[in-house]
């Protein structure tokens, strides 16, 4: 159980340990290339690649017209014309219904289907066809 045990001082001592890092030509078995490498040095190259990624992303997405893509990103005018097209629709919505239900109306009524209140106002037969023989009607004066 003790050699899985790793103690403090053993996990600095492996990662202030150097290798050498090779690459070989298979051809002619020459060296190319050659590295000496601590996991320090990794972990501060790879650290450093990972924030510099980081702050060229940032920096592309905020100083560049893809900004405008972030969802919730984007200008006071545009902001205030989005609310404006949302009262439009809704009212155009209200409108459309209101049309839609009068249409129905006006169907039932023409088929006789309608089971609304009625209008029950009579007309003075009389006086229709007094205002129907005139040609000048009265005026308020």
């Amino acid at each position: 159980m003790d050699k899985h045990h790793t103690k403090p001082f053993d996990f600095f001592r492996r990662v202030k340990t150097h290798y050498r890092v090779v690459f070989i030509n298979d051809e002619s078995l020459q060296e190319v290339l050659s590295f000496r490498l601590s996991m320090r040095k990794l972990y501060v190259f790879f650290s450093t690649i990972f924030v510099v990624i980081v702050i060229l992303t940032t920096c592309v997405l905020l100083l560049t017209p893809l900004k405008y893509y972030i969802p919730g990103y984007g200008n006071n005018k545009t902001h205030m014309q989005v609310i404006k097209m949302k009262r439009n629709l809704d009212s155009l919505s209200d409108l459309v219904a209101a049309e839609q239900l009068y249409e129905a109306n006006m169907r039932k009524a023409i088929n006789g289907d309608y089971t609304g209140k009625g209008d029950t106002t009579r007309l003075d037969m009389n006086q229709v066809k007094k205002e129907a023989m005139t040609i000048f009607p009265k005026t308020g004066k």
